[in-house]
This record gives structure tokens, sequence and C-alpha cells, in this order.
């Protein structure tokens, strides 16, 4: 008898909850139209020729919001992560390759747009933008030899974002994205992440 007593609490509980989401979802864009948030992401660089791990390196964003129109957004973005470095490739019939090469450091500053498909507690959509993006190799180790230079570079992105609603000021986003740099070594980031945002 507890027992159907605490499943029906908990089933009338999450009732009134998605109710309550439902509700706050269909003018929530209107009465909070701007959004701060952070959050962190696993980075794979799929343009990098060297032998690693996919996923092995990660880094952390800051984002500010605003939405232009119903379900289209405009976001400017900080991020913060690392990149497998590009080591020298050997020529044939001589000495093998360095094992490896220091990885690189970069900064980005990106503008984004966002179109988003709404439902009663959840957005799906897409987003694309251009950005900034300042890489730095870190010092060579032992046996490391690096190809990637310091420079300042344009890149562009695209990915899909899925927004949960937590709450009617708060929603937890997931994102993949893939970005294409114009280093002077090959470089496109794929990036899975996760981040909370909170409106006002």
């Amino acid at each position: 008898m507890t027992r159907r007593i605490t499943r029906a609490s908990a089933l009338a509980a999450l009732l009134v909850f998605l109710c309550c989401s439902a509700s706050a979802q269909t003018t929530r864009l209107q009465e909070f139209p701007f959004a701060v948030g952070a959050g962190g992401f696993a980075v794979s660089d799929t343009g990098n020729g060297s032998d690693v791990k996919a996923f092995s390196t990660g880094g952390y964003q800051l984002f500010g919001e605003m939405v232009l129109d119903s379900g289209v957004l405009l976001q400017m973005r900080y991020q913060s992560f690392m990149l497998p470095g590009t080591p020298p490739t050997a020529p044939a019939f001589t000495a093998p390759a360095p094992r490896g090469a220091p990885r690189v450091s970069v900064e980005a500053g990106q503008i984004s747009f966002g179109y988003l498909f709404r439902e009663n507690w959840w957005d799906a959509g897409f987003v694309g933008g251009v950005g900034i993006y300042r890489l730095k190799p870190d010092p060579p180790g032992v046996d490391q030899v690096s190809t990637d230079s310091k420079e300042t570079v344009v890149g562009w992105h695209g990915g899909a974002v899925v927004i949960f609603l937590l709450a009617p000021r708060l929603d937890l986003r997931l994102e993949a994205t893939g970005y294409l740099l114009q280093s002077n070594a090959s470089h496109k980031p794929i990036e899975l992440g996760a981040m909370l945002a909170y409106h006002f």
C-alpha cells in the first residue's frame, strides 16, 4: 500500500512538472530573451594526421545569447581548448618520424546563429557561424617536433543542439559541432559538449 502511494505521488509530481514546463516553454523566449551560460566539451581533431585517440582533449566555453525572432538566436561565445599537435611526416627510406608533437592551445571568439524547432519541454535545431582562433603550440618535449605555428586564423563552424528545459529560467544544452580552421597545419575539430544556460 505504501509503495502504491509513493508511486502515485511520484507520478503526480512528474505530471505537474511536465505541465509547468510546457506552460513555461510556450512564453519563455518572449519573457526571457537573453541568456548566459557555461560548459565543457571533448575534442577530436579529424584533420590531424597524427595517431591520437579520439576525443583525447577538451576545453570550456562561456556564452551570451539573445533571441532575434521566434526560434532564431544570436550567440557570442568564448572558448579555450587543446588540440593534438601535428608532427612532421618522415620522408620514405629515412629515419622514423618523431614520436609525437606538443599539443596546441586554442582560444576562440565566435559569433553564431541558431534556428530551433520547439517542442513542449525541449528544443532542437542547428547552429552555424564564424570565429577568430588563436593557436599557440606548447613547448616540444623529448622526441617531439611540431609543424604547428603560433598564429591567429579565421574558422567556420556548424552543428546541432538539443536544449532541455529544466526550469523557466534554466536549461541544459547538448551540442555536437564541427569546425574548419584556416590554419597552416590541418585542424578540423569536432566537439561534443554540454552547457547550462540561465535566461533573463
